[in-house]
């Protein structure tokens, strides 16, 4: 009976021993199941976090500066560019200088540089008619010195006293009107240019020179347009004493 009981003693140590070994085998399974998966997480965290912080947070080698890093965003430097100056010498010309421009004036002559002549005068045209008064005027101020017996020097004078006017150059214009009137006495802007000296004169407080104007205009040109003008202008004087 002894015998039988140690046996069946032995038998039961057996057993629980391979229970529990079996046990322990399961038990480290699971931890390194559950370190597996602690790993996965801790590496999971890591891809989501941002570098900054990870670096920040390093530790620094003994024996070494480093310098702390951080993320700097760069905005590019945008300059101004300098502005631009647009202001242009353009001058809003009167109705009158427009329809003096815009009259037919006959071409200069048949010569070979016809084309050229033609040219220069309708530049100086357009440089008045669209503005631009200050080189209208010396455009037809040049043209006129440098072909003083075209037919059209007298209107290149008369047209740049226009635009001298439209530019509050009383003086100016009436040098060019008093040219006219000297270099081309039968021209077809003659009475046209004396109305304009006489409102010069006015302009520059010269009344008697005005007068004087008006009245020569009146005894010169007998029943013209001009005439009736200068006599309507010169009622409207006021008399010196």
């Amino acid at each position: 009976m002894g015998c039988a009981s140690d046996a069946a003693s032995k038998g039961d140590v057996r057993t629980l021993q391979a229970s529990v070994k079996q046990l322990q085998d399961e038990n480290l399974k699971l931890l390194e199941r559950v370190q597996a998966l602690e790993t996965e997480r801790a590496v999971a965290r890591a891809q989501q976090q941002p570098l900054g912080p990870l670096l920040a947070a390093a530790p620094t080698p003994t024996g070494s500066e480093v310098p702390t890093l951080a993320v700097v965003k760069l905005k590019p430097r945008v300059d101004r560019a300098p502005p631009l100056d647009v202001r242009t010498p353009v001058q809003e010309p009167d109705a009158e200088l427009i329809a003096a421009v815009g009259r037919s004036v006959p071409p200069g002559n048949d010569a070979p540089d016809a084309t050229q002549l033609d040219g220069e005068f309708a530049q100086a045209q357009e440089a008045l008619r669209t503005g631009n008064l200050d080189g209208g005027v010396e455009r037809m101020t040049r043209f006129a010195d440098a072909h003083p017996k075209d037919p059209r020097a007298d209107d290149a004078l008369y047209l740049a006293a226009l635009g001298e006017l439209g530019q509050d150059e009383p003086a100016r214009a009436a040098k060019l009107l008093e040219t006219v009137l000297q270099r081309y006495p039968a021209g077809d802007v003659v009475q046209q240019a004396m109305l304009k000296l006489a409102e010069c004169r006015m302009r520059l407080k010269q009344p008697a020179e005005a007068r004087a104007l008006l009245a020569r205009l009146m005894n010169s040109f007998p029943g013209t347009p001009a005439a009736t003008e200068a006599q309507a202008r010169l009622a409207r004087l006021p008399r010196t004493p």
